[in-house]
């Protein structure tokens, strides 16, 4: 952990995380493994709050978490639970809070922010915190080699540009051989099982991603988790990917079956390029990993935040100085003074 060590005791501010877990207990989410239990974090809400409590834990930091506020410290919550936060939170409370946007607006609610992406993070009140990567994550077979047989898509059916379950590109597999794996899921509904490998990319040889329309509020997730799996990747040019790109090796951009099809067509065509993508991929996921995540927010949490929270009056923490900046905050953006974000 580093210099960060034992900062949730430095700080002096306690750190509580908020949770209304769908679809499993708050029994259960204290006490599974992220890694081994992935399928029970199906939601952006265990993800982000079930799954950064434990990573915290797991490198020697004390946050508790519970269905319940606290009065004084720090609450980190994601913005689904944020309407339940504030109708439980006693009106003498002291607490910070720190809403997760995840997909939605704005946390207006919040005294701090945290964003998937950098797009709307300024760095004072709202802050970028990569995505975690996959949990339990299994890599791409190293004795494939250069081959390229299976094109995989891994995410939500609807994020997918609809023309590639259509027939130029299904066309374009048959002729070259290869297979498309639309490893798809409708929905995030707890009442059936996961049946999906989002984890596995065992024998997935490029991953694909080009999502409908521009992008400006999801993570990165896809390039990450293509990265750690040694897996090339074609892209839609989206925010949250151009965002980390620092060299053309480090994914394909496309936004069209067309330019899919040129893409694979010089990964089977232009020599080194396809071991060049697996390489540089490897040294990106590097920076992306699940220890370099945590200490990014251990050091917003008991670092970054705390020391903003000084240099204030403890009184404009308050609950009803908060309602009263959320009400600014909303006028402002009802009357176009500041963007809807």
């Amino acid at each position: 952990m580093g210099t960060l060590r034992h900062l949730d005791f430095v700080s002096g501010m306690p750190v509580h995380f908020f949770v209304k877990p769908a679809g499993i207990s708050l029994e259960r989410a204290q006490t599974l493994d992220p890694d081994r239990d992935w399928t029970d974090l199906r939601r952006a809400r265990e993800v982000w709050i079930i799954q950064t409590w434990h990573r915290l834990r797991h490198a020697g930091y004390t946050p508790t978490m519970s269905d319940e506020p606290v009065n004084d410290g720090i609450i980190v919550y994601h913005k689904e639970d944020q309407r339940e936060l504030l109708r439980r939170l006693p009106r003498q409370s002291r607490a910070v809070l720190v809403g997760v946007r995840a997909d939605f607006r704005s946390c207006d609610a919040a005294d701090f922010e945290v964003l998937q992406n950098g797009y709307y993070a300024d760095q004072r009140r709202s802050f970028f915190v990569p995505h975690w990567p996959q949990p339990g994550l299994i890599p791409r077979d190293k004795q494939r080699g250069d081959r390229l047989e299976r094109i995989a898509f891994k995410g939500y059916a609807g994020n997918l540009l609809a023309e590639f379950r259509l027939g130029q590109w299904q066309d374009f597999l048959a002729t070259q051989g290869l297979i498309f794996d639309d490893d798809a899921i409708m929905d995030d509904s707890s009442d059936h099982p996961i049946l999906t490998r989002f984890h596995d990319y065992h024998d997935v040889d490029v991953v694909l991603a080009v999502r409908p329309g521009q992008s400006t509020h999801k993570p990165a997730s896809k390039l990450v988790n293509a990265w750690h799996a040694g897996v090339p990747a074609l892209l839609s040019p989206d925010y949250p990917f151009e965002e980390l790109r620092q060299s053309p090796d480090d994914y394909l951009a496309v936004s069209s079956v067309t330019e899919a099809i040129a893409a694979v067509n010089r990964l089977l065509r232009e020599p080194g390029l396809y071991r060049r993508m697996i390489e540089q991929g490897f040294k990106r996921a590097q920076h992306y990993t699940v220890a370099s995540v945590t200490q990014q927010w251990a050091k917003l949490l008991y670092q970054t935040i705390p020391a903003q929270v000084s240099r204030r009056p403890q009184w404009t923490w308050s609950p009803i100085w908060r309602g009263a900046r959320t009400f600014r905050r909303k006028a402002a953006q009802s009357l176009g003074l500041i963007s809807r974000r």
